[in-house]
């Protein structure tokens, strides 16, 4: 879902408040993207739904950003820090790692298309059992106090062959895209 900011934006553009469901499909085709991901990004989606935090490609996030009148979605974003109302309260999906059991996995993605697995091992502290496309590797340890859907993923020790690499930030570009506990 988008922050207030940016729904504010939205209908100031669209020339409506209070964007309902019946709304998306015209906006949709005015941005130049699918009703569905109109309605996530809107919130217009079931509390419990999946798709409710599921973060939005770049790619989506560049053509609202055009349709708004910015180059992309990194331009909006200055524009908006510049403005200063880019802090707000919202809700967030995330894992806090001190509650984890050990033992539990995690699966995080992030574009362009990184996966991981990871065990819990307790203390803060996950071993990679399976890495695509990513610079951290089966069988490296890593350091990490919470996972927030949306966000950076920011490791503070990462432990290769008993070897301290040191801190390491993953889904620089749009943050994690899927946040789950699989077992």
């Amino acid at each position: 879902m988008l922050s207030e900011t940016i729904i504010k934006l939205i209908e100031k553009k669209f020339g409506k408040k209070n964007i309902q469901s019946g709304d998306c499909a015209s906006l949709a085709g005015e941005i130049g993207i699918g009703q569905t991901t109109v309605k996530r990004l809107l919130g217009l989606v079931g509390e419990n739904s999946p798709e409710r935090h599921r973060v939005p490609h770049t790619s989506t996030m560049d053509l609202l950003s055009q349709w708004l009148g910015y180059d992309n979605y990194k331009s909006l974003i200055r524009d908006l820090d510049r403005m200063n109302s880019a802090s707000e309260f919202t809700s967030m999906s995330l894992i806090e790692c001190d509650t984890l059991e050990t033992g539990s996995q995690i699966q995080v993605r992030y574009e362009p298309g990184r996966l991981l697995v990871m065990t819990y091992l307790g203390n803060q502290e996950f071993v990679i059992n399976e890495s695509k496309n990513s610079k951290l590797l089966k069988g490296d340890r890593l350091k990490l106090s919470h996972l927030i859907l949306g966000q950076e993923m920011i490791v503070k020790d990462v432990i290769r062959a008993n070897k301290n690499l040191g801190g390491y930030r993953a889904a620089k570009d749009g943050g994690l895209t899927s946040l789950e506990v699989i077992i």
